[in-house]
């Protein structure tokens, strides 16, 4: 009796992430955390000691690690989604899984190809649409990495702070959260439809 119980109720968390697709929502949310964290502490860097003050030095230590490790989590995640999204719609996607650490790091392709793999990860879940969020948020790390160049070419304000940069920052932070957000519920939302399709199993409350 209560083996039969056991079976039919709801599956460990573990069994809910087994086999070749990885659950991505640790990372996920590691990446959302690290995402917001590092964009006050730069906001909050400029805003209050500019990048050309004396304090501005001090503050790189606690910065430029916490850039880095928001980086490689992200990289982590991106990568984790790319492999599951094979198994979901295999034969579906332009690029390797390789690239989606390696394209961000390759002079000209950087600034179209991750963007194009995201994509193909958003479509392997969510088919129907969704794709304006990726859409924005590129827009928006093209106008802070692009834009930004030019707007410290062009001038900034009292100890190097520029309020474009600061702007742009912050929104294409938040784009990047809802980017990570999305294409996780969908990851998520897949697995829990497999098991829900399975005989002698219900999907259980991850």
């Amino acid at each position: 009796m209560n083996s039969e119980s056991h079976r039919h109720g709801p599956l460990p968390r573990a069994l809910a992430y087994s086999g070749p697709v990885a659950d991505p929502r640790r990372p996920a949310l590691a990446a959302q955390v690290l995402i917001a964290v590092q964009t006050a502490v730069q906001l909050a860097g400029a805003v209050t000691v500019g990048t050309g003050s004396k304090l501005f030095a001090q503050f790189v230590p606690i910065s430029m690690p916490l850039f880095v490790a928001t980086v490689v989590v992200f990289l982590f995640w991106f990568r984790r989604c790319r492999l599951n999204a094979e198994h979901f719609a295999p034969g579906t996607h332009r690029y390797s899984a390789g690239l989606a650490v390696g394209a961000w790091f390759i002079p000209v392709a950087m600034w179209w190809i991750p963007r194009r793999m995201a994509l193909d990860v958003l479509r392997a879940n969510s088919p129907a649409g969704g794709a304006w969020v990726i859409n924005a948020w590129w827009a928006a790390w093209l106008a802070k990495t692009v834009g930004g160049a030019i707007a410290v070419q062009l001038g900034s304000g009292p100890y190097g702070y520029s309020p474009y940069d600061a702007a742009v920052n912050v929104v294409a932070a938040v784009l990047a959260i809802l980017v990570i957000r999305q294409v996780t519920a969908g990851q998520d939302a897949a697995v829990r439809a497999d098991l829900a399709a399975m005989p002698f199993t219900r999907a259980p409350a991850l």
